[in-house]
């Protein structure tokens, strides 16, 4: 395996919007995914139920599809984790990784100007470099899935996909989940500097 080729697999695939990154929490283990946003879909059915309300899907369609979905796991959760982790479709990372894959194309100084620029334009004393930024920002987690504290998060602004969430689960589109990942996992601070200011 070339890191190098796979870093830029993921970050083109995420530009084109085709994957997203995710973190998951299972077992008290943190897991960083790159996946079809589609495939972050904790019970399909939820969702798919909703089609058929709307009459967007047939229902005699529903079983079939279902039972296809993610390769043959509907559900998510801490019992179907470990299925998930070998689709295809999907590449795992480890933390350390992931802070490659953050600084990937980077240098430390570089970084540094990034992050003075970004304090700047919160203080209102320099204009956003969009394209720079975006770049960076779409390297954090757009999803963060707790198994264990049935806990979703995320930032696909455009998909409600709290809307889908099994009953019980605690899930919204939130930029603050930061907060609920341990500091040895937030992967994008960088030399005490947290690029979770992205978001701000």
């Amino acid at each position: 395996m070339n890191l190098e080729n796979d870093l830029n697999d993921v970050l083109h695939d995420i530009f084109e919007g085709r994957k997203d990154v995710a973190m998951f929490v299972v077992s008290g283990k943190y897991y960083y995914v790159v996946d079809d946003k589609e495939n972050y879909c904790i019970d399909v059915g939820v969702e798919y139920k909703a089609y058929i309300d709307a009459g967007e899907m047939d229902a005699d369609l529903y079983d079939d599809v279902v039972a296809n979905f993610r390769g043959g796991i509907p559900v998510l959760d801490v019992n179907t984790f470990s299925r998930y982790l070998e689709a295809a479709s999907l590449i795992e990372f480890s933390v350390e990784e992931m802070r490659d894959f953050f600084c990937f194309g980077y240098s430390p100084e570089h970084l540094f100007e990034i992050y003075r620029h970004i304090e700047a334009i919160l203080s209102n004393d320099a204009e956003g470099r969009s394209d720079e930024l975006d770049n960076l920002r779409m390297r954090l987690p757009k999803f963060f899935i707790d198994l264990d504290n049935k806990v979703l998060r995320h930032t696909d602004w455009d998909r409600a996909h709290e809307d889908y969430a099994p009953l019980r689960w605690d899930a919204k589109a939130s930029s603050d989940f930061d907060k609920l990942i341990s500091t040895e996992n937030k992967y994008w601070v960088i030399h005490d500097m947290d690029f979770w200011i992205l978001h701000s």
